[in-house]
Parts: C-alpha cells; sequence; structure tokens
C-alpha cells in the first residue's frame, strides 16, 4: 500500500514537521520525553510518559489528521466525542446486577505489532501518500485537494520540487506508516501520556468491543468499555448468572486480543448494594454517591475560603472539572458549585465570570 519513501511533502501534511526533525525524534525518543510517576488511590504508582512540547506537536497533528476520522465502537465511551462517564452510566441505570472487569497494564499492552494489525493500510494515513503520487505523476489536479480538504495548496511544479527520490533509496524505504507507529509508541508499547494513546487504544479494541457487545445482545446483557474499564448489566439476571455468562467468555477474548485481566479488580453486584460505574451510581437513576459530594463540598471550602490566598489557577480547574460532572448528574447542586467557583475566580485573578 505504500511506496518506497517518504518526502518532506507527505511528513509536513501529516506531522507538520519535516525528515530530519521526524527522524532526529525517532532516533533519541528518550531525550523527548519525561517520566512521571503519580501516586495512585491503593498506594501504587501510575507511570506516565509526557512527551516534550515538539513531540506533542506532532502527535496531536497526527491525531488531528489521521485518527480522529477513525470511529469507535458504539459501547465504547472513553475518549470518543459526545461520550463519555455519563452515557457510560446511562446504559446500566436500573440494573439488577453489575459486573466489572478491569485490564491490565492497559497502554502498556498495546503493542506496535497491535498497531501495525490494525492500522496498516489504512485510507486515512495511505490517502496522504495516494494524492501525493498522482500529483506527481500529472493524473490529477492539485486545486482539488486545497487546503479546504486536505491542506494541499501547492502547484505540480513545487510538489516536484520537494519530493527527494535520493532519501527515498538511502533509507530503504521507510515508510510514513511506520513513523507514524515509531511516534506514537515508546519502547514498542503505546504509552500513558501521550495524546494519541487513548484514540489507538479505541481502534485496536474496536475488534473486542464488537465480539464482547454481540455476544451479550444473545444474553440480555448491556455492555461498554471506559478506557480499560469493561462494565456488564442485566435487568434479569442474578449476580452469579452474570458472572457464569460473562467472567470466562470476557477473559479468553481478553487473552485473544493480547491482554490480561486485572482479577484483583474484578467485581460481580447485585442491586441490593450500591452498584457504581466510574463514580456514577446507576441502582435506580443516575446519581452521585453523598460521601463523594460531602468530600467535594469540603474541597471547595477549603480553596475557596480557608486556604484561599495559596489556591492555584490548577486547582480551580480541577474542581471546575468535577464541578461539570457533577452538573451532569445532579444540575441543582453542580451549578451551585460551579457558581461558587467561577465568582472566587473572577475575584481572586481578575478574570470575567458570567456563571451558570
Amino acid at each position: 500500500m505504500f511506496k518506497a519513501g517518504v518526502s518532506n511533502f507527505d511528513l509536513k501534511q501529516v506531522l507538520g514537521a519535516g525528515l530530519e526533525t521526524v527522524d532526529e525524534i525517532i532516533a533519541n525518543k528518550e531525550n523527548h520525553i519525561e517520566r512521571i510517576s503519580i501516586p495512585k488511590k491503593n498506594g501504587g504508582k501510575r507511570n506516565i510518559i509526557a512527551p516534550d512540547p515538539q513531540l506533542k506537536y506532532i502527535q496531536k497533528s497526527i491525531y488531528w489528521r489521521v485518527f480522529r476520522r477513525y470511529k469507535a465502537d458504539p459501547s465504547a465511551h472513553g475518549f470518543v466525542l459526545k461520550r463519555g462517564i455519563v452515557t457510560n452510566a446511562d446504559c446500566h441505570v436500573g440494573a439488577k446486577c453489575l459486573g466489572k472487569i478491569d485490564i491490565k497494564d492497559f497502554f502498556d499492552s498495546i503493542s506496535i505489532d497491535h498497531l501495525k494489525n490494525c492500522l496498516f493500510g489504512n485510507k486515512h494515513i495511505c490517502r496522504y501518500c495516494k494524492y501525493y503520487e498522482r500529483m506527481l505523476d500529472g493524473r490529477c489536479n492539485p486545486s482539488l485537494y486545497h487546503n479546504k480538504t486536505h491542506n494541499f495548496d501547492f502547484k505540480c511544479e513545487e510538489i516536484k520540487a520537494v519530493h527527494i527520490p535520493a532519501y527515498c533509496e538511502e533509507t530503504g524505504y521507510i515508510s510514513l506508516f511506520n513513523r507514524i507507529i515509531e511516534l506514537c509508541t515508546f519502547e514498542g508499547f503505546t504509552a500513558q501520556g501521550f495524546p494519541t494513546s487513548p484514540m489507538l487504544a479505541n481502534i485496536v479494541m474496536r475488534g473486542f468491543d464488537k465480539s464482547m457487545k454481540e455476544f451479550c445482545a444473545t444474553e440480555g446483557i448491556a455492555y461498554t468499555r471506559y478506557a480499560d474499564d469493561l462494565a456488564f448489566s442485566s435487568k434479569n439476571l442474578t449476580k452469579f448468572e452474570l458472572k457464569k455468562k460473562i467472567k470466562q467468555k470476557a477473559y479468553q477474548l481478553l487473552w485473544a486480543y493480547g491482554f490480561a485481566p486485572n482479577k484483583k479488580k474484578t467485581i460481580w453486584k447485585s442491586s441490593a448494594g450500591r452498584l457504581k460505574i466510574c463514580g456514577v451510581v446507576v441502582n435506580v437513576k443516575k446519581s452521585v454517591q453523598r460521601k463523594d459530594v460531602h468530600k467535594f463540598r469540603a474541597e471547595v471550602h477549603h480553596a475557596t475560603v480557608k486556604n484561599a490566598d495559596k489556591t492555584t489557577k490548577g486547582d480551580l480547574r480541577k474542581l471546575k472539572g468535577w464541578a461539570s460532572f457533577l452538573m451532569s448528574i445532579d444540575p441543582v447542586k453542580g451549578k451551585k458549585y460551579m457558581n461558587q467557583l467561577l465568582k472566587f475566580e473572577a475575584d481572586k485573578f481578575s478574570i470575567k465570570s458570567k456563571g451558570i
């Protein structure tokens, strides 16, 4: 699907960077990332690989020009436009029982081989090479592929001038495809912290989601996935019946796709207790657990009253994010806290606030 090599034209259209820059980053990737360790609630540590501004810019270019065109399976709710924690919970409201399975080391399990199997030959990468080759041969009018559609704004003569045949020969036909894969992975796997990783995870999991969803549909079971959290619920089965039907099938399918279940985080519950998905209680209707609201209220009070002098814009951004989440579940309470935060922000940082 991909021809011999890749030119400056191809790379600048997709990545916004030329051959020299891209190959330097690939060869010295360690110099373009920062390893960050964040404490987990359970006492462990979450390892984040944060790209530097240059690599991050290139990865965002890849995301916007290539990967965002992919459509995740309807059962995927994490990192998908117009879907999220609330839409994920909507699918399980009023359930009689709930099962949750966590995928172990999710991003660290998505290898280059996973990506090549899912992405090789796809039209969203191929189109940059295909149109470019057609223009070189004079078989199409570049004006058809102007900025508005494909960011092409060159004449045939200019396109021929930026093509570097010698480079294609010297590199042994390293394709645009392979460079994109290299730029989106670290040490052979997708990295938690790369802006491309969530979308790549959804692309890799698309086959799994489809198979799992179809199996669950035959059993009258609702299935959703939010990143590495799989959720199953039923309005007719008991939790033991749900576990019997789902556990083995889900585990086998995960292993077949090269993943492993985190057995310590696998949970099966009945509606006699609290059914909670990604912080949203779904027993009868969507709600936020009372203790979580009380904790949030205390954090808002601490940030806006007790510790107001030390509150940063970053602190407010986090609190406003939680207030937005609360608004999507309980609009009255959410708006109350959001307006309080916006007023404090306006007074402290002299920002005009319209409120909600």
